[in-house]
């Protein structure tokens, strides 16, 4: 058989194209699905972006997955999704620029679906490139300013030992809370969806609608002033990509992240308003 990727002759029975590598599609299944745009030929598999069955002919691969005809001519597919072929922080940073530039058009072009280890790595890479800026600036001022100010005493450097390990513990709870983060936001995400009727797709859909909308954290690799513009911007994507890639509304997209928010602010608010409540009752008793 011939390689899809580059053309070469393999022989028959191959699994992978001995010239470059690329795994091979073997029709070995006539009685099986058959090809969207070639009915008389059994499908070779689906295209790992819209799901269409295609035969060996209507399927190219593009870095590690498979694009019919169809997608092939809506342009490239995420680059997140072929990190194997690009490499994970190449992938991520174009990515996170084409989520930056063009939100719109690389959610549309993009497959809904995607793993769930995936989504969490690309979700912990935001959270270094976006906090870790800012954080080494810090460490970089604070820690000189104490050796420098009390001369290198023991209690200075005590002290700076203490920031450096404090940050540390930080970094690694903020990772812990990120990860933990994106899988309960696209909880309350998709419940809203569901309970607004919007008939969301798989949970995992929701995850890398939350993972993807991080990809405004390059800011952050402006120090400081970057990490408080990426959180209010990664909102607006966040809407965008749960519209996209669950096939929904504007309306029932922004009402499903800011319901959570206005309840939540809600209960919090009440709570600190009888709080406050019954302290100064006891004060004026």
């Amino acid at each position: 058989m011939y390689c899809q990727a580059c053309g070469a002759y393999n022989p028959a029975g191959s699994s992978a194209c001995l010239k470059c590598g690329a795994l091979l599609i073997s029709e070995v299944d006539p009685a099986g699905p058959k090809c969207r745009l070639h009915p008389e030929r059994p499908a070779a598999g689906t295209c790992h972006r819209c799901g269409s069955f295609g035969c060996s002919v209507c399927l190219t691969q593009k870095g590690a997955v498979w694009l019919c005809a169809d997608c092939v001519a809506r342009g490239s597919a995420l680059p997140w999704d072929e990190r194997e072929s690009l490499g994970t922080w190449r992938a991520w940073w174009r990515t996170s620029v084409q989520m930056i530039s063009s939100p719109m058009a690389t959610l549309e072009g993009a497959k809904p679906e995607g793993s769930l280890g995936g989504s969490l790595l690309f979700t912990l890479l935001s959270t270094l490139v976006g906090y870790g800026p800012t954080l080494a600036i810090y460490l970089l001022i604070i820690i000189p300013a104490m050796l420098w100010g009390a001369s290198k005493s023991e209690l200075s450097i005590a002290a700076g030992a203490m920031v450096s390990a404090g940050t540390a513990i930080y970094v690694v709870l903020l990772l812990a809370l990120q990860a933990v983060g994106v899988f309960i936001l696209a909880g309350l995400d998709h419940l809203m969806l569901m309970m607004l009727g919007a008939q969301p797709r798989d949970y995992s859909v929701s995850v890398r609608a939350n993972a993807l909308a991080l990809g405004p954290s390059l800011v952050g690799l402006v120090p400081v002033c970057g990490l408080y513009v990426f959180p209010l911007w990664a909102l607006v994507l966040r809407i965008i990509a749960l519209m996209t890639l669950h096939k929904t509304t504007a309306g029932k997209a922004v009402l499903a992240v800011f319901i959570p928010i206005v309840l939540i602010c809600g209960v919090c608010g009440a709570g600190y308003f009888f709080a406050f409540a019954a302290g100064m009752s006891r004060v004026f008793r």
